[in-house]
């Protein structure tokens, strides 16, 4: 055999060693570049060669999911959970590789990516494995961070089949960055031995935009009132500067508990959550400007903190005050004035109190009648659930003008709600009176607010 000959040999020897590259999936995680992002080494994992397929024509496909609210911003600095879920029935092993750019052409590198667990790595450009915490190197700053080892062989054995999802850590760039892209590439195959055909290919991309400056709160109050005071299940007011993204009440779909009693109330919306003396409260109404909640159960009077968080981004704390009651009367306005919320028990009535003449749903209370008043904060209350009808010890003195009303024992009718049946007496001309309400060692509920009682013949 000449030289020339073993020389030969050699080389066919080296090709061979070689073939397992192209016949074996990346099971390790593959080689960076291969994203679909501008600037990569190939449009995806099939035109590079290292797999076998056509791209995105399977039954599945691959997505990146953004924390819980995000509807697509980030917020310079503050680091936020990605989720890469790959979907394919047909397969049972699963890895990925992700980009994010910014910049012209989106080619500039993007925040820094960090892993939580040992299913993912990140690399630089050239390579080189980044360790979290530790920029890549110039000129190879790009990072991609993509699937291990051991997240391959975790997504063969998890349970169902079907699909896996890869969890990690994404720091955005500084403000002033704009807009950033995340270009993502995820392979589905046969599993083990990992074999590149057949192979499903899939990409997708998520473009975020810089969110909003975080929320200011400016002031929280009894929801009915102007005191800055309030009780446990209790609705409260809270007023201040971006406070969130978007404005809605709570919807049928937020109640992810049902609709029974004990069931929990929403207590996020659209990203948005608060917390009352470190307890979460129930969020009923979101705003820029404005937020309507209920406060949790069993805050402990005092001091009590009150923090708005919007989409990751945390508010400075707002003092607040926790105490024993801090009732007043729930309101709706007609005409210039303030109405109570109040209902006619009697029969052949209209059902609101009112006055007809401005509001003709409505009509006015008759002496001697007895109407329904609704209350907020007449006492510490169970807020964060659906709750049952429940009858109250709390005594409730109420005033319309000189006239003293006669009251019924309370019923927390629904949360943070308390029904009190208010007779008036029967000597009471008619006329516009203004209501007072008291109870012991708590406050009036006149503050900042005057509310009307329409009384006719």
């Amino acid at each position: 055999m000449t030289k020339r000959t073993k020389i030969g040999f050699a080389k066919i020897a080296i090709v061979l060693a070689a073939l397992p590259v192209l016949v074996y999936a990346y099971h390790d995680g593959p080689d960076p570049g291969y994203t679909t992002a501008p600037g990569d080494n190939a449009t995806s994992c099939i035109s590079a060669g290292c797999h076998v397929g056509t791209l995105n024509s399977g039954p599945g496909n691959v997505k990146i999911s953004l924390p819980a609210g995000n509807s697509g911003t980030y917020v310079p600095g503050q680091a936020m959970q990605l989720l890469v879920q790959i979907t394919d029935s047909t397969k049972i092993a699963y890895g990925f590789e992700l980009s994010a750019r910014m910049g012209s052409g989106n080619t500039t590198q993007a925040g820094d990516f960090t892993t939580t667990d040992s299913t993912s790595q990140v690399k630089c450009a050239d390579a080189s494995f980044k360790t979290n915490g530790t920029p890549c190197k110039a000129p190879f700053q790009v990072e991609y961070i993509e699937h291990t080892d051991a997240g391959y062989i975790a997504s063969t054995k998890a349970t169902p089949k079907g699909s896996y999802t890869y969890a990690f850590n994404w720091t955005p760039p500084a403000s002033g960055s704009g807009t950033v892209t995340m270009y993502l590439s995820a392979n589905c195959g046969p599993g083990d031995p990992p074999v590149t055909t057949p192979t499903n290919v899939y990409t997708a991309k998520v473009t975020l935009t810089q969110a909003a400056s975080g929320p200011t709160v400016t002031n929280a109050q009894d929801a009915e009132s102007a005191r800055t005071s309030f009780t446990s299940g209790q609705w409260v007011a809270i007023y201040g500067t971006s406070l969130s993204n978007s404005t809605r009440f709570w919807g049928a779909s937020d109640f992810t508990g049902g609709t029974s009693t004990g069931s929990p109330l929403p207590s996020k919306l659209d990203g948005v959550s608060v917390s009352i003396g470190g307890q979460p409260a129930s969020i009923y109404y979101i705003s820029p400007t404005q937020l309507n909640v209920l406060s949790a159960t069993g805050l402990t009077e005092g001091p009590a903190p009150v923090v708005v968080t919007n989409n990751g981004v945390v508010s400075s704390e707002f003092a607040g005050t926790v105490v024993n009651s801090s009732p007043s009367f729930f309101y709706y306005p007609a005409g210039g004035k303030m109405y109570p919320l109040a209902a006619h028990l009697g029969s052949g009535q209209k059902q609101l109190v009112g006055d007809p003449a401005i509001l003709d749903t409505t009509e006015k209370a008759h002496p001697g009648e007895t109407i329904a008043m609704f209350i907020n904060g007449l006492a510490p209350s169970t807020g964060g659930v659906i709750v049952p009808v429940t009858q109250f010890p709390q005594q409730v003195t109420m005033s319309a003008g000189s006239f003293a009303l006669t009251t019924s024992a309370p019923f927390l009718v629904s949360a943070g709600e308390f029904q009190v049946n208010a007779t008036l007496p029967a000597n009471m001309s008619p006329g516009n009176y203004t209501l007072s309400m008291s109870v012991p060692n708590g406050s009036t509920a006149t503050s900042g607010v005057t509310v009307t009682l329409p009384v006719g013949p």
